[in-house]
């Protein structure tokens, strides 16, 4: 059986209180339109690494990790590169005996 989530019942607003004010058509005419904050671009920095000191063994850690995943991900990569050639060479020379009978 599902849980029951036991929230607060709702308020009951009287019927005037439904309705809210909407401003008229000539009062949002003359307010000004919402202009977006200015930002900043920022380039592409250039220079010196800010990190100063050896770094921790964390750091040295997760990147050792994320150097592995590189690395399988290459050797993946590879590999599956390397049976497309050899499907193609296949392909293309049995294409070329078959043509050739």
């Amino acid at each position: 059986m599902a849980k029951r989530h036991r929230t607060r019942p709702r308020q009951r607003h009287s019927v005037d209180a439904a309705h809210r004010a909407v401003a008229s058509r000539a009062d949002r005419e003359a307010a000004p339109a919402p202009r977006a904050a200015h930002r900043p671009i920022r380039g592409s920095r250039t220079g010196y690494s800010r990190a100063a000191g050896a770094p921790s063994g964390a750091l040295d850690r997760a990147a050792v990790l994320e150097r592995g995943f590189i690395v399988k991900d290459f050797r993946r990569l590879g590999i599956v590169v390397a049976i497309a050639l050899a499907l193609l060479i296949a392909a293309g020379a049995l294409e070329s005996v078959l043509l050739a009978r």
